[in-house]
């Protein structure tokens, strides 16, 4: 069986004719193991990572340590949280965002994407529909495998999965070319589909990627287990503070998912 690592350097050699490359970059396996596979192809590696204005994060750190020890160039953008009321229409209007996941994953990037120099953007993203690390996931789905299969493939194709359309009207606006080889690539999904949930999971997560990349992750120390981004940024807490915006929130709700139903129904 070919082993993970080859299939994803067999992606991005034939995705990223560039040598340069930008990696939308955090502390987790996904992304780290896709920036692994460019390092190994050769190419030259610009890291962007973000965390809010003043609230370094263990993904932004860890970005700027794994970029520090293999060479690579960093960007880390501070994504500003003083212009929250006007950041929520132009996520909404321009960027059609709709659901709470929506406006809180795509938020920081409206501030990542104006900086990016390179023409191609590799990310992490659709690798995680792969493990069933959801609680939801772990409660309903897990077993047996043709359940767990379902889900995962319902997850993965899913309209606008990971806020995929988000990315794209951004790569439209700059003109990048996003590779998202962990999305709907068949290499990929083949690969991990021949395995249950255990056996993509134990004897520890995400364990065939860390193993093929073994000696990159070893450079880099201890990498944190799946969390979503956005939480681990500390943007659910941000967008909070529209509860109290009287423009936003004009029925007075309690919680951000109902705010952006409301407007979602007027659009």
């Amino acid at each position: 069986m070919t082993k993970i690592d080859k299939i994803m350097e067999s992606l991005i050699e034939k995705e990223v004719p560039d040598k340069e490359v930008a990696v939308l970059l955090s502390g987790g396996v996904d992304s780290l193991s896709v920036a692994f596979s460019a390092h190994r192809l050769g190419k030259k590696i610009h890291a962007y990572t973000f965390h809010l204005k003043d609230q370094p994060t263990y993904d932004s750190d860890k970005a700027k340590e794994t970029a520090d020890t293999f060479g690579w160039d960093i960007d880390t953008i501070i994504v500003p949280t003083d212009n929250l009321h006007d950041d929520f229409f132009t996520l909404l209007n321009k960027y059609k965002c709709r659901k709470k996941t929506n406006f809180e994953c795509a938020f920081p990037f409206i501030y990542v994407y104006p900086k990016i120099k390179e023409k191609y953007i590799l990310t992490g993203m659709g690798f995680d529909d792969f493990y069933g690390l959801t609680k939801r996931c772990a409660i309903h789905f897990k077993t047996p495998k043709s359940k767990f299969d379902e889900y995962r493939l319902k997850t993965h194709y899913q309209p606008n999965n990971d806020g995929m359309d988000q990315h794209l009207y951004l790569c439209q606006e700059y003109n990048k070319i996003l590779v998202s080889i962990g999305m709907k690539h068949k290499e990929i999904v083949n690969f991990f589909m021949k395995f249950d949930w255990y056996g993509v999971n134990k004897p520890f997560q995400k364990h065939h990627v860390r193993t093929a990349y073994s000696k990159e992750f070893a450079k880099i120390g201890k990498v944190k287990q799946h969390s979503n981004l956005q939480l681990v940024a500390n943007i659910p807490t941000l967008f909070e503070t529209l509860l109290t915006n009287k423009k936003i929130n004009f029925k007075k709700r309690t919680r951000i998912m109902d705010i952006c139903r409301d407007w979602n129904t007027i659009w």
